[in-house]
């Protein structure tokens, strides 16, 4: 029931009838109400909301609104419209499990009608701040059973340092689909091979309550040309991260991205395969430290009228490589401040495409570090698993083998 109410409390319908030609007129949207209908009277999640109402007046009803709201010739005859929504629903008990249910299900039931994705992105765009008012249950403490309860791609996927966000770069999201009802989890493996070096990465984080996240990552680097093929260097980075305010799904009636604060603390477990040459920690390569902590701040804004995520982190460092190859150096040994920044494009539910850029400090006379860059595809069919593939630029790393490092990054990740 509470579909027709959320919908209702909408007062401003699009400025053209873009939305409403998209949606296929008044018989598209008659059949996008009938498949929503078929979806959530079968979904466990949901279904028990609309027990005990006239369910042909309720598809009635919200086809006017949806037609409304569209920018289409229709008018709302609903006895919700003028009603409070939080009085609407504060008996219903509802969750964000039941709005991302409702959400869910409708997306599906626009991709069965072949409703172009930027399309159903402005439909929700609209929906998605009602969550203020129809969520009047919850928030407590997290319960001890998963509810798996995010929308797809909102836990992002796994950067190379364990963290929830992008390949390279942390996001404010937290890993995992628990909301904040509830908690997730994720594990991921990424492999990055450029022509002379590899860089295996692997880990797991939880997220608790939708505000927390705590990761656990190895990395291990080898190197695959002469002189350094027979260079092993393994880290291991501890993160946590905390969403301090705002959200990057829920906050589309303005510009006030989610902001999150976190670090990572790293910890190199030395050089191996350089024996020959006297060298087995990264100290005897110009570092000052062997372990050190990145300090972030990253803010994510997902823009559902533009089918756009974008993202800013400041980072403060002394890692070197992302702490590979240490921390400080003799060029420079104190923190620096250094930007990241992410932007996807909303292919479909299912699939972002994006660039990704990472500034780094350059501390190690050995090492013309430069800055990280990929373009990458990520593709989650489901909750339970992601695959994402990129073409990354890793600038150059030592001066022994100085060309530029690009090659192809994959990771798979498995999540609830």
């Amino acid at each position: 029931m509470f579909a027709v109410s959320a919908l209702a409390s909408a007062q401003t319908p699009y400025a053209d009838d873009e939305v409403y030609r998209g949606l296929g007129g008044k018989q598209g949207i008659t059949r996008i109400v009938d498949a929503l209908f078929e979806i959530t009277l079968a979904d466990p999640r949901i279904r028990d909301t609309f027990d005990g109402f006239d369910i042909p007046v309720v598809k009635e009803r919200l086809a006017e609104q949806i037609c409304e709201f569209a920018g289409g010739p229709c008018k709302y005859t609903g006895k919700y419209k003028n009603r409070d929504m939080k009085t609407v629903h504060e008996d219903l008990k509802l969750n964000n499990l039941h709005f991302n249910a409702l959400a869910e299900d409708l997306q599906i039931a626009l991709e069965r009608n072949h409703v172009p994705s930027r399309v159903s992105n402005q439909l929700l765009a609209k929906l998605a701040p009602m969550q203020r008012d129809i969520v009047t249950a919850g928030g407590g403490a997290p319960q001890a059973k998963p509810d798996h309860g995010k929308l797809i791609a909102t836990g992002g996927v796994t950067a190379v340092e364990g963290s929830a966000g992008g390949g390279i770069v942390p996001w404010a999201l937290i890993a995992g689909y628990g909301t904040r009802d509830s908690w997730g989890a994720s594990a991921f493996a990424t492999r990055v091979a450029t022509q002379d070096y590899s860089l295996v990465s692997y880990g797991a984080a939880i997220g608790i309550g939708d505000r927390v996240e705590i990761s656990l990552a190895r990395q291990d680097f080898e190197g695959e040309l002469a002189p350094l093929d027979q260079l092993r260097i393994k880290q291991d980075i501890a993160g946590i991260k905390l969403r301090v305010v705002g959200d990057a799904v829920y906050e589309q009636d303005h510009w006030t991205p989610q902001i999150a604060i976190g670090l990572q603390h790293k910890k190199n477990k030395g050089v191996g395969g350089l024996g020959a040459l006297g060298v087995t920690s990264v100290t005897q390569l110009g570092a000052k430290s062997a372990s050190g902590t990145d300090f972030y701040v990253s803010a994510t804004k997902i823009l559902l009228e533009q089918s756009l995520l974008l993202n800013a982190t400041l980072r403060s460092t002394r890692a070197n490589q992302m702490g590979l190859l240490g921390f400080g150096g003799d060029r420079q040994g104190s923190r620096r401040l250094m930007p990241e920044f992410s932007v996807g494009y909303l292919l479909t539910r299912k699939l972002v495409l994006g660039a990704e850029y990472r500034r780094k400090p350059h501390n190690l006379g050995v090492d013309n570090e430069k800055a990280y860059k990929d373009i990458f595809l990520a593709w989650l069919p489901n909750r339970h698993f992601s695959l994402t593939a990129a073409y990354a630029d890793l600038g150059t790393i030592t001066i022994f083998n100085p060309k530029t490092q690009r090659g192809l990054y994959l990771s798979a990740q498995t999540g609830f």
